[in-house]
Order: C-alpha cells, then sequence, then structure tokens
C-alpha cells in the first residue's frame, strides 16, 4: 500500500533538462498511465520514482516519507522493463526468483512464490524453459512475473511500454491480463504504466500527459479525451481531427439540461460562424477547462471522425447538419472510413461510421452524403492571435 508524491521535481542529464518542476501524487492501489511523445521524459520520471535516477531537485515521497535519496533496491518496486531484460542463461522459474535469491531468501520458500506467480502468469508449466525458448508474450510474462517477485505486499509496479513490440492479439491479451494482476486485490498494488497506446492509456484510473519534460494535464480518461485543456492533448488521443476556423457570434446558458444536473457543471453553448459563413454549434464545459468565450471570439472548432453520424442524401432535418458528397469510402472492419467533400465549407473532411449502421446500405464514393454530430463532442480552443 504506497502512496507517491512528488514535489517540484526536476531532472538534468548532460546539461539537459528532462524534467521540470514534477508535481504529481499517485493514490494508493491507483492505476497510473503515463503518456506523451517521444523524449517527454515518461521514462525518466518512472526512473525517479523507481530510484534509478536522482533528481536534480525537488522531492520523492512514499506514504509521506522522504525517500528521495533511498537506493532502488529499497523502495519495493517492481520494474517491468520495456525490453525484457531477461538472463538468457537461466531458466524461467531462476529468472522470476533473481531478485529473492539476491536477498539470500529461503530458497524452498523463493520456489513456492516462484510457482505461485508462474500460475499466475500462466506459465506454470514452462519453469524449466529458458527465454531462447520462449515466444514474445511468454517473455513478456516472465517479467512481470519478476516484476511481482521483486514487490513485497503492497508494493509500486512500474511497467514501461511492455506491449508495444507484440502483435494486436496478444497485445490486446496481455494487456487485459496485466490490468487484471495489478488490480488484485491481495496484491494490493500502485502501478505506473508507461504507453504511447491510446487504448492502453483509457485502462488507467488516471492518466499523466507529459511533453517536453512538463506535465500538460492530468485527469480520468474521460475528462482527458471529452475535456481536454490544449489543443495537443486533443490530437495525442486522435489521429485526426476535423478543424473550422470561426468567430464566435452567440453565447447562451444551458439550464435545463441532463449532462448540468447530472454533473452539476456550467455548460454553455456557442453559436460560431466559420469563414465560409455558415454556422456551427457545440456546447463547452466551463468549469473543467476554464475557458469562457466571448461574443466576437477567433476560435478552432474541432471533431474527431469518430463522431460524426452519416445519413443518405442532403437532409438538413438534424441539428448541426452538413451536406457533402463521398470521395472515398473504406471498409475497415467495425469502422467505415471516408473522406468526404463538404458541399457549403469547400473542404474535405474525414468520418469514421460504425458498420453496423450501414449494413444494409453502405455508402460509396460520388454519393450525396449528410455529416451530423451532437455539440457535446465538439472540442472549442481560442484562437491564438499571430505576432
Amino acid at each position: 500500500m504506497v502512496k507517491v508524491e512528488l514535489k517540484n521535481v526536476s531532472f538534468s542529464r548532460d546539461g539537459k533538462k528532462i524534467l521540470s518542476d514534477i508535481n504529481l501524487t499517485i493514490k494508493d492501489q491507483e492505476y497510473l498511465t503515463i503518456v506523451g511523445p517521444t523524449g517527454a521524459g515518461k521514462s525518466s520520471l518512472i526512473a525517479t520514482i523507481a530510484g534509478l535516477y536522482t533528481p536534480t531537485s525537488g522531492k520523492v515521497y512514499f506514504d509521506g516519507k522522504d525517500i528521495t535519496k533511498k537506493p532502488a533496491n529499497e523502495r519495493n518496486c517492481g520494474f517491468m522493463f520495456e525490453s525484457y531484460a531477461l538472463f538468457p542463461h537461466l531458466s524461467v522459474m531462476d529468472n522470476v526468483c533473481y531478485a529473492q535469491y539476491m536477498k539470500e531468501e529461503g530458497k524452498e520458500d523463493t520456489k513456492y512464490l516462484g510457482n505461485a506467480l508462474l500460475e499466475l502468469v500462466k506459465l506454470s508449466n514452462r519453469g524449466l524453459a529458458f527465454p531462447g525458448e520462449c515466444s514474445g508474450g511468454m517473455k513478456q510474462r516472465v517479467a512481470l512475473a519478476r516484476a511481482l517477485m521483486a514487490l513485497e505486499e503492497g508494493g509500486i509496479l512500474v511497467i514501461d511500454e511492455p506491449f508495444k513490440a507484440l502483435d494486436a492479439g496478444l497485445r490486446l491479451n496481455l494487456r487485459r491480463e496485466v490490468h487484471k494482476i495489478a488490480k488484485n486485490e491481495k496484491l494490493r498494488l500502485t502501478t505506473i504504466h508507461v504507453t504511447n497506446d491510446m487504448e492502453e492509456a483509457m485502462m488507467g484510473d488516471k492518466i499523466v500527459i507529459l511533453n517536453e519534460g512538463n506535465i500538460v494535464q492530468i485527469g480520468t480518461p474521460n475528462k482527458i479525451m471529452y475535456s481536454p485543456k490544449e489543443r495537443f492533448v486533443a490530437e495525442f488521443f486522435s489521429t485526426e481531427l476535423n478543424e473550422f476556423k470561426g468567430e464566435v457570434k452567440r453565447v447562451d446558458e444551458i439550464e435545463d439540461d441532463f449532462y448540468l444536473r447530472k454533473k452539476q457543471e456550467t455548460l454553455k453553448k456557442l453559436e460560431i460562424e466559420t469563414e465560409e459563413g455558415n454556422f456551427l454549434y457545440a456546447k463547452t464545459n466551463m468549469k473543467y477547462n476554464g475557458r469562457e468565450f466571448h461574443k466576437g471570439d477567433r476560435v478552432q472548432f474541432l471533431i474527431r471522425p469518430q463522431y460524426y453520424k452519416a445519413r443518405h442524401g442532403h437532409r438538413k432535418d438534424k441539428p448541426n447538419s452538413l451536406l457533402g458528397k463521398v470521395l472515398k469510402a473504406k471498409f475497415m472492419g467495425s469502422w467505415l472510413r471516408m473522406e468526404v467533400l463538404l458541399k457549403e465549407e469547400d473542404k474535405v473532411v474525414r468520418a469514421e461510421v460504425p458498420t453496423t449502421r450501414v449494413a444494409e446500405h453502405n455508402f460509396e464514393a460520388g454519393e450525396d452524403i449528410t455529416l451530423y454530430y451532437s455539440s457535446e463532442y465538439v472540442l472549442v480552443f481560442p484562437v491564438k492571435p499571430e505576432r
């Protein structure tokens, strides 16, 4: 059972600042995911927590105790490395038990625990095998069992992008299993998981987004997805964003709204005139993102491809309708991915429609189409004035 706190933690190497004044609290038994582009400082952050790096400045606390100078082998952290880092000359069982051997624990007790962990990761029949005889997925499981072996009850499990080299099916299965093990009530682990996979990130109770050594945003997956504080965050969690630019023409308060009654938050409806002279509508959460828009503000109006709904032909009976023509349509299994030329905006947007909606009548290139969206799913950001 460990609560982790970082207070004004900075880390530099070879004169280059990698982490800048990080303030972060990880609750006991929380599953935290950390995301960010390459070079953002993700691996340095978890290495600082685990004791592999000593911060240049700031303090690290476990359960309120200052452990900034405490060595890694005294922090009760199990580290699952990206590269597995298994000993090729040791069997699977000996790899798993290595940390206990180094502590000179009783061999019988260690073997008993090793067998229990191999059973937990579904490798109970592979204890005598060597890493060279194991598949990539098996090596991942061995690395996880070894990380758990290094822990005493209620420690910290640190996971550094362990699944990115695996094929999609295996990655999905291992991801689920690791999350299930991390949430095991008997283990009582606090888990810190570094990833650049959006679906993996969504497994976390909370997500931390890093960029250039700074925390950009911390929040639940829902908040990160629907209320990003910056465009950088919105783009990181989207393959593509459809952008419109325009001016706020009207701001209305929303009083009788189910979302408002349930969340007790402040929403306002924006009417935005695009550069082409058309009107689009959005609802923004003023309480969470702290932005307040006024009439005359220049804004960016962003819609994720998967938030469009589609109808055949040109129809204006739905709110927020956009009329267009299908340029390309590609079946992607669960999604139909389309490029649509908007008639009123003279621009191409991308839409992804569930194939269950178009099973009977698919959209084809050259066909007239109406795209529409819910105002709650729109992301609105102010346009920064040009220098």
